[in-house]
């Protein structure tokens, strides 16, 4: 790889940046078509970079690329949260319950998340709390050992990321959800993996339930609209 090379994937990466801020902000709402070239001239950077951008968000989840109509902010089902959140669950609550042996300074990596996500959500920081928040479960795969199913699970949950973020701005009282991780992480480091993984599920079973609320709701404004 030349500098050239290098220099473009660095921009690149400052483009997909900025490119991730406005879809986690609501700028660019799902199903919204990200075309290339007048995006490129009005960031002021070349095709090519625009492209790599595009492929980095389509590989985190947040864009989906179709051979004829280009990429799009991703767009979320029912049935695709549905089934999400059936392999969250055959993923992480045997995870919690494999965490008899954590390796060197794992807990420690899960502390650090649950603090900065309580820092996001009081700041109502809501792309920065979900990334937290998202960083905290990908961590708890790791019990498992797994470095493949490691990067599957971060990639699965890179479709989440714009339905979570809908799901705490929307939410009547975020703070409430700071309790729920700081008491896995309690249970985690005191050894408690049946009481951890008994929270864990209930977690996801409010989370799911909160997304496909927000998203019925969403779908009967649309149809009003429409009208």
């Amino acid at each position: 790889m030349d500098r050239a090379q290098i220099n473009r994937v660095s921009v690149a990466d400052q483009v997909a940046a900025l490119l991730r801020q406005r879809i986690l902000e609501g700028e660019f709402l799902p199903g919204t078509q990200v075309q290339e070239l007048p995006l490129a001239s009005s960031l002021g950077v070349s095709r090519n970079t625009m492209r790599e951008a595009i492929r980095i968000l389509s590989l985190e989840g947040l864009l989906r690329r179709s051979l004829h109509r280009g990429a799009a902010v991703a767009q979320l089902s029912l049935r695709d949260v549905r089934e999400i959140y059936q392999l969250r669950r055959m993923l992480e609550l045997p995870a919690v319950l494999a965490a008899r042996r954590p390796e060197a300074g794992l807990l420690e990596e899960i502390h650090g998340a649950v603090e900065q996500y309580e820092l996001a959500v009081h700041d109502r920081n809501w792309s920065r709390a979900v990334s937290h928040d998202l960083h905290f479960h990908s961590l708890l795969i790791r019990f498992h050992g797994n470095q493949r199913l490691d990067s599957f699970y971060k990639n699965m949950l890179g479709e989440l990321r714009i339905g979570m973020v809908l799901v705490d701005r929307s939410h009547d009282n975020p703070g409430a959800l700071i309790p729920v991780h700081r008491k896995m992480c309690q249970l985690l480091t005191a050894g408690k993996l049946k009481q951890c993984a008994a929270v864990l599920e209930q977690h996801l079973e409010d989370s799911e339930s909160r997304l496909t609320r927000i998203m019925h709701a969403q779908a009967a404004l649309g149809a009003r609209t429409a009208q």
